[in-house]
């Protein structure tokens, strides 16, 4: 019924009866038929500036391989998971966002059984209203001609039109992680992870040069990127699914596994040189 599988670059801190498989990164289990060098040498070449998209834009490919009998997939990442119940506490760092401390925890064994109604099929994270548009949140966070390139790739590769790529940019809510975390029926999932995957590595083809000379929190750019493009064809799926009116069933909680007592850090690769207003762990309020 569902492969849960888990994206990690060393042995996640999810408990193992989270997921059934791992997407494993660089060295981590790399004789293993998930690892992403076995799955797709150009995305494991990518690595150094694709982080952990490396492993989401290699997904189709293993779904395609080895869960042909599974209707949903899930997705979850070395420390993050959607949860369909609000565990651990809230975030001061980011808006949504659950920390979870697994010491005394006790319902591993609950969560790792969960699958929505057959009649909603999605969990995803808790949406965002941003105060400005896609793009302009991109630009106040990132670089903005990345978002520009990225849109102009996806049009001329015919992932989006130019009415939806306008749309988009134009968009006022987010759903964190996009279409690379929670759980999503299999066929849809496949469809839309696969055009990103073109859009993505075309971006990388053509740009991977400017990434490199980003900080090590910039040069993330094609996670960030794929993270919105995956959040705007989620939201509008579910909207036309749904008649605008989505069942709030379908929104979980996005939560981390607290390593430590210091809580979640944003930008796990490395901390950024220009570390962005609203990550700060102060600001808790909407982007």
């Amino acid at each position: 019924m569902i492969h849960r599988y888990c994206i990690s670059h060393k042995k996640p801190l999810l408990p193992e009866g989270w997921y059934d498989d791992c997407i494993s990164l660089g060295d981590f289990q790399s004789d293993s038929v998930f690892n992403v060098r076995q799955l797709d040498p150009f995305w494991h070449e990518a690595r150094p500036i694709a982080y952990g998209a490396a492993g989401t834009h290699t997904l189709p490919i293993a779904i395609e391989r080895f869960s042909s009998g599974a209707k949903l997939i899930e997705i979850s990442s070395y420390k993050k998971r959607i949860l369909p119940s609000p565990e651990g506490t809230e975030s001061r760092l980011f808006p949504t966002l659950r920390e979870l401390n697994l010491e005394n925890f006790g319902k591993e064994a609950e969560l790792s059984a969960f699958i929505p109604r057959a009649d909603l099929e999605f969990l995803v994270a808790q949406p965002l209203h941003l105060k400005k548009s896609v793009v302009g949140h991109y630009a106040s966070v990132h670089h903005r001609r990345d978002i520009l390139d990225y849109v102009s790739i996806a049009v001329e590769m015919g992932v989006l039109d130019s009415n939806s790529a306008a749309e988009f940019l134009a968009a006022k809510h987010f759903i964190p992680g996009g279409v690379e975390l929670g759980i999503y029926p299999k066929s849809w999932l496949i469809q839309v992870l696969s055009g990103f995957e073109l859009v993505s590595r075309q971006f990388l083809d053509r740009y991977s040069n400017r990434l490199e000379k980003y900080n090590r929190y910039q040069i993330r750019a094609v996670n960030f990127l794929s993270e919105r493009l995956g959040s705007f064809f989620l939201i509008r799926h579910l909207m036309e699914k749904y008649s605008n009116n989505i069942p709030v069933d379908i929104f979980g909680y996005m939560t981390v596994v607290a390593e430590d007592k210091s809580g979640y850090s944003a930008g796990l690769a490395d901390q950024p040189k220009n570390w962005p207003s609203w990550y700060h762990p102060t600001h808790k309020r909407a982007i």
